[in-house]
């Protein structure tokens, strides 16, 4: 079965009538951390193999060139996002990018700039994959981490830390005071490789190479619904003044954590004058310089991002989540 769905998705994504079907203007597409590890989905070698297949089958452009549109028989555009400013993106998917000429806009949280802090989805995974104990005491609640057990014991924790307020304060609070720190049965070079952020000199670095550029994704990586009203507009405020000092520019384009926000949201963001918005299912049905879609990659296979790709935004037309 799983051989006969690989084989319909490679030819689906090569048919000669997708150009046709495939959206005028560039298809943006979601990555988030390109670790060493080849454990990961999306790993430096499946990464490697992805621009290559990208290179061969698309063409890149750049974020400025969002609004523009191709010829109907024109290779497919594309663009390359990258969430959350995982330290990998620096030391991994950037030499890669620049060894193919590609174009790429990284939105980067600024909690985990600082060494030792982390976003509490990086925590939450390194706790279900590394935590060496078989129970884990967190205020009223022993949760069982023995391996039948534990995926479930860290989805409970997750809704417990997202129900506390205010949020996010609330929920690094207990991470931080609560729970045990990741160095302690983490090893080093995972924690650099799989969770930590890139520092402010790697943001930098990115900001001044001309094929890079620098976007919004708020301090703490929060679900901007979840927060008050003036905590979502720090959330913006905050990480637009430490990327604008760190890179020596504006940064007017922001993506949402998690695909999270309202119309209260993109308020917040016209108040503050940002000019482009990236979610990843929009809440309208009109295309919107604030609600650009985007299509995430979350597996190596080059034939379903060929076909997610390609037909994409048809599905989503159909009211399929293909992001």
């Amino acid at each position: 079965m799983r051989s006969s769905v690989r084989t319909f998705v490679d030819l689906a994504s090569r048919i000669p009538g997708a150009p046709l079907v495939a959206p005028r203007t560039p298809v943006v597409l979601l990555y988030h951390g390109v670790p060493m590890d080849d454990s990961d989905p999306v790993s430096a070698r499946a990464f490697e193999n992805q621009l290559a297949f990208l290179d061969e089958h698309c063409e890149f452009v750049s974020p400025a060139q969002i609004d523009d549109r191709r010829a109907p028989y024109e290779r497919l555009r594309v663009v390359l996002t990258f969430d959350d400013g995982f330290r990998n993106n620096a030391d991994v998917a950037a030499p890669l990018l620049r060894r193919y000429g590609v174009p790429a806009l990284f939105f980067v949280s600024s909690r985990h700039a600082t060494r030792g802090k982390y976003l509490w989805f990086s925590y939450l995974r390194a706790l279900e994959r590394f935590y060496p104990g078989e129970e884990l005491a967190f205020r009223d609640t022993v949760l069982d981490m023995r391996p039948a057990a534990r995926a479930e014991s860290v989805r409970w924790l997750q809704r417990t830390l997202l129900a506390l307020t205010p949020h996010p304060s609330a929920m690094y609070q207990a991470i931080e005071t609560e729970l045990p720190p990741l160095e302690g049965f983490v090893d080093a070079q995972s924690l650099t490789d799989l969770y930590a952020g890139m520092t402010g000199e790697q943001v930098a670095a990115l900001a001044a190479d001309p094929l890079f550029s620098i976007g919004i994704h708020t301090e703490d990586h929060p679900f901007l619904t979840r927060c008050e009203p003036e905590e979502a507009l720090q959330q913006v405020q905050r990480n637009r003044k430490w990327l604008e000092d760190v890179c020596g520019r504006p940064c007017d384009t922001i993506a949402y954590p998690g695909g999270d926000y309202d119309d209260a949201t993109l308020d917040i963001c016209r108040q503050v004058r940002i000019d482009y918005g990236f979610a990843v299912m929009p809440r309208s049905a009109h295309r919107s310089r604030m609600e650009i879609p985007r299509i995430g990659v979350y597996a190596e296979s080059t034939a379903a991002l060929g076909f997610k790709a390609h037909w994409g935004s048809a599905l989503r037309r159909a009211g399929l989540r293909v992001g």
